[in-house]
């Protein structure tokens, strides 16, 4: 949704309450009250003040008041009463000229709702010349907005981009920061439309910086055009969050032409996060506001949509309505986009089982969208999806890996971190189709490639390594046997789920159960794993012994006892330690006795990651049991004893050792992490579920967050996270768990432990000890840890549960 910003935003500074009926004051409290949003109680405001102003004889504010009332008018009833109440004469003097130019600038867009475009655009153009002849530069600022936006409606936006960029520039350069606030806005909408959805939400936070929640009506529209860009990048639930809060602040401010774009895409995100049926009732209502104000641009796309969801939802009757009410709408009115009511006819005919004709539509919309990325994506897999149902899987692969390709070079060229991790989203099922097709045609190793492309792409950009492809066929197997492992990759899905076995020799492919099988089944084991405290090797636990039926029995006969397995988790299984799983038996045991584990983001990374530098000085930098930590943490009682024992098995002359009021967020920085093969932090620690990336280490005097970690370059061979929850608690298709053991492999780390919950001091203090006992003989990272591991598995007392040794797991991008 855009904004063009009220021509009553800024025509006066300062604001003097001393004579409550002098108009000017009256004027100004108008222009609050609609910055503010209170558009019910200025729209008397503004006509008492007008009578006013014609009662004195002052017709320049008599006009001024006129160009409020129009952009009331506007907002709340349509663009003829708009016409109506800017019709008459205005006297032809210079004091008048900057009124001139903004009563041009409302006219013109009452005139393009209207669909009168070659009069909106010669009334912007007059606008522009009257404008800029009177230097007038805040109404020059607002008439460069309104002509970026006339671009951006006939898709020229890269024109468009560069009118927004003059007019953000001329508000910045009288001060206007509420002016320039909208101006962002409208930037970061048509950067919406070209799927540059980073560069929006970058565009419209520095919107609601500016706005600030004062200025209720433009804040609700930033906040509503942010939560689009959010959920374009798979951000649903702060998507979701955010429009609700539009929708209440413009339902209270009455502005019916921003509301029902708000409503609009509150409805797309409930759509998203599958839930149609109310994504529909919210669309519906979005629908009903847009005809009834007269706005036939958004209800061409509310129809659109609809349509879209109505197909989905089996309503092929209501789809094709819908659908051909927006076509009309479009054709009628020379709007852009009908690629979009393409795609929705070659969807329909698709149902009805007429696959040339949407055959023939999905490859119109294609070339009719062929600048918009989304289109592209979104044809190749309808044409998929035609070929499956024909059953010419080769077609199909083709045509998933065509739209693969498209997915994966938009991903690539978003600019921050933030933006990328959540990408793949909405869009899983996309690789989830492409997979199936390739496993029906019995190519196992190419499905295995395409399910493990679409992990690590955003970790692989700043690791040390080459960009994640898919391997040809014999690559894993190759994988397996450079690092001696077995490769154990899983991939969930609604209606069934995989997993690949691969050894040096070969490749297994098995199915398994869905999704929705084996999700509650993992929670149930958490809850009785971390928070019952539960033995599942001496008490049986139907959770347990149930998951491992489902995941691992399956695989079992290709993995000898005493293997080095790597598995690559997906979905819910990166939150499960499978080690901790009880193999039947009499007695049941852990698998942890039989195998030993490490987990890969992407089996792929590994081929690629710079091997580790041979015959360098082994150093470690050891930081933690810092002092003065701030939010009322307690002392960690063993973090002393931890470091000691660390220090002594690597060896005092090699390690560097920060502790105390010296382990400051700071002294990491400066200490060189970049020259040590090793790294341990002992601390408290945060997961941050909303930002995964502020997930900080509690030092004293400060946090150290995930994001700065990320910043630092490293080649340790090994950095080990002794806190709670260093892996992180949001979970990201194609990422995993995201938090500190994500980033320190982002920056370079070759292998890091890490705890997938709340750890115990104590026990956490005696792993490390026999971990570090280990490495000091020479054991690999894996192999120690999973010595530590036994050794508490197999003592006396609570510490054998796997509360104590199960929440630390290996994440490894070595070979």
């Amino acid at each position: 949704m855009r904004l063009l910003v009220p021509a009553c935003v800024l025509l006066l500074a300062g604001c003097s309450r001393t004579a409550p009926e002098d108009p000017r004051a009256i004027y100004q409290r108008v222009k609050s009250d609609i910055e503010a949003g209170e558009l019910q109680r200025a729209a008397p405001e503004a006509e008492r003040g007008r009578a006013l102003a014609a009662e004195r004889g002052d017709t320049l504010l008599e006009w001024r008041f006129r160009l409020q009332q129009a952009s009331l008018v506007l907002f709340s009833r349509g663009a003829k009463e708009c016409l109506a109440v800017l019709d008459g004469s205005m006297p032809d003097a210079p004091a008048f000229a900057p009124v001139a130019a903004e009563r041009l600038e409302i006219k013109s867009r009452a005139l393009s709702m209207l669909h009168q475009q070659k009069a909106s655009d010669a009334a912007l153009e007059e606008a522009r010349q009257i404008a800029e002849k009177a230097h007038a530069t805040e109404v020059l600022a607002k008439v460069m907005s309104a002509i970026g936006m006339a671009l951006e409606n006939r898709e020229q936006h890269r024109e468009s981009d560069a009118a927004l960029l003059r007019a953000r520039d001329l508000a910045r350069s009288v001060g206007s920061t509420y002016l320039e606030a909208g101006i962002l806005i409208n930037l970061g909408y048509n950067r919406l439309q070209t799927n540059r959805f980073d560069e929006a939400a970058g565009n419209l936070e520095e919107a609601l910086r500016l706005a600030g929640p004062q200025h209720a009506a433009m804040y609700s529209v930033a906040q509503n055009n942010l939560a689009v860009a959010y959920a374009n990048l798979g951000e649903l639930d702060r998507a979701i969050a955010i429009g609700h809060e539009a929708v209440k602040r413009l339902e209270h401010s009455r502005a019916t032409a921003f509301l029902a774009n708000a409503l609009g895409e509150l409805g797309r995100d409930y759509v998203l996060q599958g839930d149609p049926r109310r994504g529909a009732a919210y669309m519906e209502r979005a629908l009903k506001i847009s005809l009834d104000t007269d706005s036939t641009r958004n209800s061409a796309w509310w129809a659109t949509d609809l349509s879209d969801l109505y197909c989905e939802l089996g309503d092929l009757r209501r789809a094709e309505s819908l659908n051909q009410q927006a076509i009309g709408m479009r054709i009628a009115n020379h709007f852009p986009g009908l690629y979009n009511n393409e795609l929705n006819a070659a969807r329909i005919a698709a149902a009805h089982g007429d696959r040339g004709t949407a055959e023939r539509l999905y490859r119109q919309a294609m070339y009719d969208g062929k600048e918009i990325p989304m289109v592209g994506w979104e044809g190749e897999e309808g044409l998929g999806i035609l070929d499956i149902g024909q059953g010419r899987a080769a077609e199909a692969s083709r045509h998933f890996e065509a739209a693969v390709d498209i997915v994966e070079r938009t991903r690539s060229r978003l600019d921050r971190t933030e933006y990328k991790l959540p990408f793949l989203t909405r869009l899983i099922g996309l690789y989830r189709r492409y997979v199936n097709a390739l496993l029906a045609e019995g190519e196992t190793e190419r499905a295995l490639a395409v399910a493990d492309s679409s992990r690590g792409q955003v970790l692989a950009e700043r690791s040390g390594g080459d960009p994640v492809r898919r391997l040809p066929p014999g690559a894993f197997r190759e994988v397996a046997r450079k690092s001696g492992a077995v490769l154990l990759s899983y991939w969930l899905g609604p209606e069934r789920s995989h997993a690949w076995v691969v050894t040096a020799k070969e490749t297994h492919h098995v199915e398994l159960a869905p999704a929705g099988e084996i999700e509650p089944l993992v929670a149930a084991y958490h809850e009785a794993v971390e928070r019952q405290l539960a033995d599942p090797a001496r008490t049986r636990l139907a959770a347990g012994e149930r998951l491992f039926t489902l995941l691992i029995a399956p695989v079992r006969q290709w993995i000898p006892k005493g293997s080095y397995v790597v598995v690559a988790p997906d979905g819910v299984l990166h939150g499960l330690n499978l080690e901790s799983l009880p193999v039947p038996g009499d007695p049941p045991h852990y698998w942890l006795e039989d195998v030993t584990v490490a987990i890969a983001p992407s089996l792929a990374m590994m081929r690629s990651h710079a091997p580790a530098e041979r015959g360098a000085e082994q150093r470690l930098l050891l930081i933690g049991d810092p002092s003065g930590v701030e939010g009322g943490y307690p002392p960690l009682a063993y973090a002393a004893g931890e470091i000691g024992a660390v220090e002594r098995d690597f060896g005092a002359r090699r390690t560097l050792v920060i502790r105390g009021e010296q382990a400051t967020p700071e002294a990491w920085r400066q200490a060189g992490a970049a020259g040590f093969s090793a790294i341990h932090f002992t601390a408290h620690a945060t997961a941050n579920r909303e930002s995964p990336l502020d997930s900080a280490v509690l030092l004293a005097g400060g946090k150290l967050y995930a994001r700065d970690v990320m910043a630092t370059p490293l080649k340790a061979d090994l950095v080990t996270v002794s806190a709670c929850r260093g892996v992180g608690t949001r979970l990201y298709s194609g990422e995993g768990l995201v938090g500190f053991a994500w980033a320190f492999l982002h920056a370079g780390a070759r292998n890091v432990i890490a705890g997938l919950w709340d750890v115990n001091d104590q026990s956490t203090s005696r792993l490390m000890d026999v971990l570090y006992r280990e490495l000091a003989a020479g054991r690999s990272p894996a192999a120690a840890l999973h010595a530590a591991k036994l050794a508490l598995a197999g003592s006396r007392g609570n510490l054998r549960k796997p509360y104590y040794w199960a929440p630390f797991q290996l994440y490894t991008m070595a070979e």
